[in-house]
């Protein structure tokens, strides 16, 4: 090769570089501003897992919503959506997600598609990380040592991919997937800076995962900074699971025929439907929120108030006798065979409290089990397996076994003020060895056995709102106390917007 040659290779690799990269790269720059009072962050019960409440002392709090010191939002996800055309390649370290102290860190952030993800357990305590991407392979992956990794990929962009904790249901992150590098997420002072933009306009979207999304033109002109800041208000909060936005502050009354003639409660306010944790409802009675749930709740009151009457009764007498026939100086002991009298009345007694109890639920029984469900009523199957709930929603063809068929594990969604009507069966593992389940919703009052080889029909109808536990209430193996659902009861017009985005 000679001087000349040799001389020409760098500056045609300048060249190169100098026609591929832009003349000039510019900023984009903001706040994620707030308005209004923001709602309290749901409270965390950790004693299920005694490492997690160890390394929790204190109340712990979900941060959903983080507002700074200087009325900004903290954990805004800010990133470029549209207007960016060319390709860039992907970064050589991995994105990092932590499970530590029995939550994600970060809880929001971005990386770029085929990015490696390194998750980390840093916790002494089994975690199961579960991503719900819809644009890329799902995995539900079992973490159970302290200081365990594992390496997984985004092959598609998607903003965003949730992900949580199958043992802790509490734990939950979400991941800016894109094909370019220009995002980020806002931090204490609710500022964000996207950096080295070619110029060219550009389509801006800021995401909260309470508040929803704000969109906004820039362009990037020269290499001045542009500024482009976004509101958010309390006012508007977005569902998670239907992507619906809902005006807060404003109860919605149910039609009274929707009530079934007035049991149950007669408002709900649609932001309930929030994925929050269901709220602890101390010792007794959870709330009811079935329509039928008011009756079974008399019926269950009226067979404590007779048999605590009973009781009463009978240890009052077991302590007259005790203390009346005691052994005294001078008494002898009498014995008696019997007094058929007293053993008529006892055994008459119990016999017409059954015959009145049978009677009064006879009602109860015929409407909730002796006949079909309410016209009308959602159709939906629920198959059990050790250990999860499988759910299995008709598409818009109305009819199951169909490629539009909507299923979902764990997560029952159901409209209120209509009933659903749902199939129970019990599959095995793999499709071998099915056993038994029973399903049990505390609110509605409902708890049914699920048999193999049976097919079990029970309808329920909400009258509110809410996020909501499913049970497992078997008590024998193992696994069952694991089998824990959530219930989201939505607005209709929440429900069909479910419906159709999950089709």
């Amino acid at each position: 090769m000679n001087s000349h040659s040799s001389f020409l290779i760098p500056h045609s690799l300048i060249l190169a570089l100098f026609i591929s990269s832009p003349l000039f790269a510019g900023n984009i720059t903001g706040k994620a501003l707030f308005d209004g009072a923001p709602g309290e962050n749901p409270k965390i019960d950790m004693s299920a897992d005694p490492v997690c409440k160890s390394l929790n002392p204190q109340t712990a709090v979900q941060e959903r919503i983080v507002i700074n010191p200087n009325g900004t939002l903290k954990n805004v996800f800010v990133y470029v959506k549209e207007g960016i055309s060319q390709e860039f390649p992907v970064p050589s370290a991995p994105a990092v997600l932590d499970q530590q102290a029995c939550t994600y860190h970060p809880r929001i952030q971005g990386m770029q598609a085929n990015q490696k993800l390194q998750i980390i357990n840093s916790d002494a305590t089994l975690h199961n990380v579960h991503a719900f991407a819809k644009n890329s392979p799902e995995f539900n992956l079992g973490m159970p040592m302290k200081g365990m990794k594992l390496e997984k990929t985004f092959s598609n962009s998607e903003v965003m991919v949730k992900m949580k904790c199958d043992v802790h249901p509490w734990m939950a992150g979400y991941i800016g997937v894109l094909k370019h590098p220009f995002f980020a997420v806002t931090d204490e002072q609710g500022t964000f800076k996207i950096e080295n933009l070619p110029p060219g306009e550009y389509t801006v979207e800021a995401w909260h995962e309470t508040y929803g999304t704000k969109t906004q033109k820039i362009t990037v002109a020269d290499e001045a900074p542009q500024t482009g800041d976004f509101k958010f208000s309390s006012k508007e909060i977005v569902d998670e699971a239907s992507g619906l936005t809902i005006k807060t502050g404003a109860p919605l009354s149910l039609p009274s025929p929707l009530r079934g003639e007035g049991k149950g409660e007669g408002e709900f306010d649609d932001s309930a439907a929030l994925n929050v944790p269901r709220p602890k409802t101390g010792w007794w009675l959870p709330a009811n929120i079935s329509t039928y749930g008011r009756d079974i709740d008399q019926l269950f009151y009226l067979i404590l108030g007779i048999t605590g009457f009973i009781f009463i009764g009978v240890q009052a007498a077991l302590l007259y006798f005790l203390f009346r026939y005691r052994a005294r100086e001078g008494v002898k002991a009498t014995y008696t065979h019997g007094n058929k009298r007293l053993e008529i009345i006892w055994t008459a007694i119990p016999a017409v409290i059954l015959i009145f109890l049978t009677i009064w639920s006879q009602r109860i029984w015929s409407e909730i089990k002796g006949s079909e469900p309410p016209m009308g009523a959602i159709p939906i199957q629920i198959q059990a397996e050790q250990f999860a709930w499988n759910i299995q929603y008709p598409g818009l063809d109305g009819k199951f076994g169909t490629p539009d068929d909507v299923k979902t594990i764990n997560q029952l969604h159901i409209p209120v003020g209509r009933p659903v009507r749902a199939r129970l069966t019990s599959i095995g593992k793999d499709g071998k060895h099915p056993v038994i389940h029973s399903f049990f919703l505390p609110e509605f009052r409902l708890k049914q056995d699920v048999v193999p080889g049976m097919q079990i029909d029970v309808w329920f109808q909400a009258t509110r709102t809410g996020k909501y536990e499913i049970a497992c209430a078997e008590f024998c193996g193992l696994g069952h106390y694991r089998m824990r659902g959530f219930l989201s009861i939505h607005s209709p017009e929440g429900y069909e917007a479910w419906l159709k985005e999950q089709a």
